[in-house]
Formats: C-alpha cells, structure tokens, sequence
C-alpha cells in the first residue's frame, strides 16, 4: 500500500537512525566509497574528456563513443551493458543517441546523475528552515555571508551542499553522543 507510507515516520526516524547507525560503526556519511580503480568495484570513475561538454550531440557522441572503447569493446574491459549517468543536458542527449543509433548503443542504459534535482532539494530546505533553524547556525559558524535566506543562483550550490552536509554530520555527531550516554546509563 504505497498510498499508507507514512513519509513523516521515514523522514523524521527512520533516515536519521540509519545515518546514526552507519557513524556509530565508523563511517564517515559524507565520504564518498572507496574506490580501487585497479580492482572489481561496482562503480567506474575514468578522467574528464577534456574539451567536451554536455551541450552538443556530437560531444555526447564522443562521450558514449569514449566509454564504448573503454568498457564494451575492450580497452578496459568488456561489458555487454553499462549504465552511464551523467547531468541532466547528457542524460537527455544520451536518450536521444541511445534512440537513433540503436545498433551502436544497444549497450548504453542513460540514468540521471540528479545533481540539478539535488541542488533544487538543497534549495528548498534552505527555503524552509533558513529562518527557523539553520540560519543562525549559518550566522554562529561563520556561513553568513555565503548562505542566505534566499539565495535563486543554483551557481552557489557547493556552498549550500557543503553547509547543510556539515550540518547534518553534526546533528548526527550529537545524537550518537546522547546515543552512547542512554547506552551506557542503561549498563549501570
């Protein structure tokens, strides 16, 4: 029953008790997964093409075509299908290749890499709990003049990202302390 989720329960317990459980066995929540480029990984992170964007098909093509070479064909390895994500502008282009040249990339699953969706979600937190919360933490912490109360220019989004991860890792820092301390009150 989909319809019966109850998204307050997820938001307000369940997603701040797993990122509590996984700080609690050492790991660091914003570290991103270790990863041996030499070795089997689940993820596949190759340099930049350098003089190539997203904005063009041809340049999407090259993109596609690069990875082809790499991990279908041999270079690196030889996969029969691969996800490629990249931004919304490659995503789109990608689709589009994938469509019209089906033979030559009958390989390719296109996923969105979401970094747009997520610098709006960043946005929009910073909207709603500016005022009431993290602003005058912003203020305390020395943000204030990079994180505003509104701020429409998504070019500031790494600073935003950065503020509200920090912050974040924080509150979760504090509540595994009080965590510890119910433990081991409870020990006694």
């Amino acid at each position: 029953m989909i319809c019966q989720f109850d998204i307050f329960r997820f938001l307000s317990i369940v997603c701040w008790q797993h990122f509590v459980e996984v700080h609690a066995q050492g790991f660091n929540i914003l570290h991103h997964p270790a990863y041996d480029p030499h070795g089997p990984h689940f993820f596949i992170y190759d340099d930049a093409i350098i003089d190539s964007s997203t904005a063009s098909y041809v340049e999407a093509g090259l993109i596609l075509n690069t990875i082809q070479a790499l991990h279908i064909d041999g270079g690196k390895n030889s996969f029969n299908y691969m996800f490629v994500v990249g931004d919304q502008q490659l995503y789109d282009r990608m689709c589009v290749l994938v469509m019209r040249h089906r033979e030559q990339y009958n390989w390719a699953i296109p996923l969105d890499g979401n970094r747009h969706f997520t610098a709006h979600c960043v946005g929009c937190f910073n909207d709603l709990y500016f005022l009431p919360f993290s602003g005058s933490i912003a203020i305390d912490l020395g943000f204030g003049k990079v994180i505003k109360h509104k701020d429409d220019n998504i070019t500031h989004f790494k600073h935003y990202d950065h503020f509200y991860l920090l912050l974040t890792l924080g509150i979760v820092s504090f509540l595994h302390e009080i965590w510890i301390q119910r433990c081991s009150h409870h020990q006694k």
